[in-house]
């Protein structure tokens, strides 16, 4: 092949590589370090959060809802508060403690929290709240 010939047929392979549009890349993502990743986030306070006493007079039950139906989710969290109490009784639960249980956590129950969706479900942080809670529940 002659000189001029190779010579054309690089400028031409040249035109059309400068002429070819240029694709953006997708902005990638910066990978996060180890503790970017395990920083809290908002979600955590509900997914994460833990059940039992928080304190000596508050104690924590978590329930989730997939259609957020709050008092369904009420219902919910008052009987595995209920059942949650007798098992802190251990032996010590009597039948004739259950009333007593119940009305507590009836009366004195509330929902303290409510998530947005998380995941497709809606999370509730029920707190039983009374002066001396734990010391009355392990009588």
């Amino acid at each position: 092949m002659p000189t001029k010939t190779i010579f054309a047929l690089l400028i031409v392979s040249l035109i059309s590589v400068c002429k070819t549009p240029q694709t953006e890349e997708p902005k990638k993502e910066t990978p996060k370090n180890v503790a970017e990743e395990s920083a809290p986030t908002e979600d955590d306070q509900f997914v994460k959060a833990t059940e039992g006493f928080i304190s000596s007079s508050t104690y924590q039950v978590v329930v989730s809802s997939l259609d957020g139906n709050e008092s369904e989710a009420l219902d919910l969290a008052k009987k595995r508060a209920l059942n949650l109490f007798i098992a802190e009784k251990g032996d010590s639960f009597r039948p004739t403690d259950r009333k007593f249980l119940k009305e507590l956590v009836d009366s004195k129950g509330k929902f303290v929290k409510v998530s947005k969706p998380i995941n497709g479900k809606t999370y509730y942080l029920f707190h039983v709240s009374q002066p001396d809670l734990k010391i009355e529940i392990k009588k």
